[in-house]
């Protein structure tokens, strides 16, 4: 989706990932607890996040999950498994009927238009008021949020007024949000918050009473966190 913020969308689309490839990802894993985390091996979650739109790659996508739920496959449950997607309105018009009881996570990380636009190419097309309206329309489980990503960017989309935006746009809807800080990466503009920047975003949530996830960063020392996967660097 060549995301500004993502080193990882910096490389291009290649081709999709198959139903074998994807489903094969969950089995090396599991494989390799197995072998070294004897008794850890059993994976809980599954998360198709980071790389690549999966709602374009969806009928893929839409049969790794029936094998990922069906008990003559890994037998997750359906609330275990969760689906990211930039706003792809194609893919979130087929989900009500296809892939029902899935979690959804929306990359949002801005309420604004223009810096979504920035953020997000794919907003010029599908405008995130079209995304979030297509979305509400998608049936709920009980007690079942959709997850907002917002990647938080030094003097960019970390301001009160930002904070607000979304707060206003999110209010009401059965929302949880996660706050990424910005992990840099070569060649990137772009930089991350000071601490007490985002935690003062946070506050701002906090009184529209959506519940609010600071993201801890994990292997951005060596260009592993997320946004930062690249494999030519």
């Amino acid at each position: 989706m060549n995301c500004s913020f993502c080193f990882t969308g910096k490389q291009g689309l290649k081709r999709n990932l198959t139903t074998s490839e994807i489903v094969g990802q969950f089995l090396q894993a599991w494989r390799w607890l197995a072998k070294n985390r004897p008794g850890e091996e059993r994976i809980l979650n599954i998360v198709f996040m980071g790389q690549g739109e999966p709602l374009h790659n969806f009928d893929a996508v839409k049969k790794a999950c029936e094998i990922f739920l069906s008990k003559h496959g890994t037998s997750i449950g359906v609330q275990r498994i969760t689906i990211s997607t930039a706003g792809y309105i194609p893919g979130l018009k087929r989900w009500s009927q296809e892939i029902p009881g899935v979690n959804l996570a929306l990359s949002l990380h801005s309420p604004f238009e223009e810096k979504r636009n920035e953020l997000i190419p794919i907003n010029i097309k599908y405008p995130l008021d079209e995304v979030l309206a297509t979305i509400d329309k998608i049936p709920l489980n009980k007690k079942q949020f959709i997850t907002y990503e917002y990647i938080l960017i030094k003097d960019f989309n970390d301001t009160p007024d930002d904070a607000e935006k979304l707060g206003t746009i999110l209010a009401g809807k059965s929302a949880y949000i996660n706050l990424i800080p910005f992990n840099s990466f070569p060649g990137s503009h772009y930089n991350r918050p000071d601490l007490d920047k985002i935690e003062k975003f946070k506050e701002v949530l906090d009184t529209f009473k959506i519940p609010t996830l600071i993201r801890s960063a994990k292997g951005d020392d060596v260009l592993a966190a997320c946004g930062q996967l690249n494999s030519k660097n």
